[in-house]
């Protein structure tokens, strides 16, 4: 047996929208050819799928069946009509997106090899600065999109949230800074921290945790280098949170070690900040819609 995909379409919308009128407006089509597709559909089957109760339809048994196989065949349909849309209007052009230091060493590179995959005619233009810079980018129009600490009183711009990462403690395996694995805040705030340089969005997150616990940190040394950062805290010159992906090999390989919070650790959200969709470029709608078709954005914990 061979089905008449119109029907089907008929019969989906009909029972998805319980009316018949409204499965017509829905396909731009008139409320009679909608009953006259069902129609055909059930005659083919030989089976009742719907029934009048009312102002309303309802789907005999077998009828609830099929309206969930159809579902899925109209969801892959709907998936596969997005996809075509974005090859055939982002063959080719240039995305401009920023990224800060860390999410671009440990984010970034996955996301755009598996972009470029799809859009190899895409030309990236990326940059690279902390997350201040990152958000006067794309208000300056510099970049269209950018990698951002997304914030709930955010007002200048969208963002589009990935996911959120742990910030870790991290000291020097026999660190005599600290001889403890895990500690009270108010213990945490007599030791010697290591900061990032101003404008970064990891140094945002931890200023806010001590404010939240009314604490005033111990800075002994500001970076703009996470690597740097490490390095120095390896040797046992102060402590410092890093995001996990940062640390994550150091921690395996017992360079450097994570020290327990009894508070509870700090996170940071990512997300891809952009002013408006109407102003963006085929290429960075397309980055985006990318987003939503991947999972596990975010590196995992090993």
């Amino acid at each position: 047996m061979i089905l008449n995909i119109n029907q089907l379409r008929a019969f989906y919308y009909a029972a998805r929208l319980r009316s018949i009128t409204l499965a017509a407006q829905e396909l731009m089509v008139t409320p009679p050819a909608i009953s006259m597709q069902v129609k055909q559909l059930e005659e083919t089957l030989e089976i009742k799928l719907m029934f009048r109760d009312g102002n309303s339809i309802q789907l005999t048994e077998v009828g609830e069946i099929i309206f969930e196989k159809c579902d899925k065949i109209f969801q892959e349909i709907k998936d596969t009509e997005d996809f075509i849309e974005d090859i055939s209007t982002s063959k080719v052009g240039v995305l401009k997106i920023g990224c800060p230091q860390t999410p671009a060493k440990y984010i970034m590179p996955r996301l755009i090899a598996k972009f470029k995959k799809i859009y190899p005619g895409i030309k990236i233009v990326f940059e690279q600065g902390d997350n201040s810079e990152m958000l006067k980018s794309i208000l300056t129009h510099k970049n269209e999109l950018a990698v951002v600490r997304r914030r709930g009183d955010e007002k200048r711009l969208k963002v589009k949230s990935f996911g959120s990462e742990e910030l870790v403690l991290v000291a020097a395996p026999e660190s005599q800074n600290l001889l403890v694995s895990e500690l009270s805040f108010t213990q945490l705030a007599t030791i010697p921290l290591i900061v990032p340089e101003e404008g970064s969005a990891t140094r945002d997150v931890v200023f806010e945790y001590f404010r939240k616990f009314k604490l005033t940190p111990t800075i002994i040394m500001e970076s703009g280098s996470a690597d740097l950062i490490k390095e120095v805290v390896a040797q046992d010159n102060g402590v410092s949170f890093l995001v996990r992906s940062a640390v994550q090999n150091e921690l395996k390989n017992k360079t450097l070690r994570s020290i327990h919070l009894l508070a509870g650790s700090p996170t940071i959200e990512y997300g891809i900040g952009y002013l408006k969709r109407a102003s963006l470029s085929p290429g960075a709608w397309a980055f985006l819609r990318h987003l939503d078709k991947l999972d596990n954005i975010l590196p995992t914990a090993k």
